[in-house]
């Protein structure tokens, strides 16, 4: 699960802050208890990290690869963790779930999560280019650059900046390097959008599709990098380096403006 669902399902939490909790349930190695004899106090996103703040545990969820949550529903499978409240019931599965210290809810740096309003672009940048010698496929998977950043973000963001997965950044200009990250940036907002009204995989330009959106041309999918995740890129358009750096806006123009379609409220999509 990317960020900016991260950020979709604090949004779906907010009935659930300040309220008493019923009862805890699940297999996650935490202090359930502990957690049952207060409320919730606050649940936040950073990356692809849910934190939830209780009155006397702070608890990080992780979605891994196939990791969901039903909110007021269930599935065919163990909760790692159930919270129950007066106001409903959430969910969580195939996640891994883990207590943190204050200490550790502290160092969280939002100066860097790309979904964040603190997010600092100089500071990002920095980051990046200490990193001359990386793959491009590489650094934007990176969670100590762009956090909150998956796969499906990095494929869609090297073929709108006309990037093949194992260019080094060190080939990129200063410009185009500023460009990826900004570009990274607005299309995390632009995910947002889509999938608060259900049409995000409509508006996936290359990601899981087999021919270029352009060219028409096949698309080379193969596993790329040092973390050896697949990517979906074209050879006649992603020529190696860049296109000339376009204007590049931090906050992303309004979505196109399909139909809106109802939203199932216990059902999340693992992306």
């Amino acid at each position: 699960m990317e960020g900016p669902s991260l950020v979709l399902l604090v949004e779906q939490l907010k009935p659930f802050v300040k309220k008493k909790i019923l009862d805890a349930q699940g297999v996650a190695p935490v202090n359930l208890d502990g957690i049952a004899s207060g409320s919730l106090k606050a649940a936040k996103s950073w990356g692809k990290h849910l934190l939830l703040v209780f009155d006397k545990t702070i608890v990080r969820i992780h979605f891994l690869m196939f990791g969901s949550y039903r909110i007021n529903a269930k599935i065919e499978r163990d909760p790692k963790l159930t919270l129950k409240f007066a106001e409903g019931t959430v969910n969580f599965y195939s996640c891994a779930v883990k207590e943190i210290s204050k200490e550790e809810f502290k160092a969280y740096d939002w100066t860097i999560d790309l979904m964040a309003k603190e997010w600092d672009e100089k500071i990002v940048v920095k980051r990046l280019r200490a990193q001359p010698d990386a793959m491009i496929c590489d650094l934007l998977m990176d969670q100590e650059i762009f956090p909150g950043l998956g796969n499906i973000i990095k494929n869609e963001v090297m073929f709108l900046r006309r990037l093949q997965p194992e260019v080094r950044l060190k080939e990129l200009s200063n410009k185009e390097q500023l460009a990826l990250v900004r570009e990274s940036r607005a299309y995390c907002f632009q995910f947002y959008e889509w999938k608060k009204i259900d049409q995000l995989k409509r508006n996936w330009k290359i990601f899981r599709k087999r021919k270029c959106p352009e060219c028409r041309a096949a698309l080379s999918i193969r596993k790329t990098g040092f973390g050896q995740r697949v990517s979906f890129f074209c050879t006649e358009c992603q020529l190696g380096t860049s296109l000339p750096l376009p204007e590049i806006k931090v906050k992303p123009s309004k979505p196109r403006q399909w139909i809106r379609t109802p939203r199932k409220p216990a059902h999340e999509e693992r992306v």
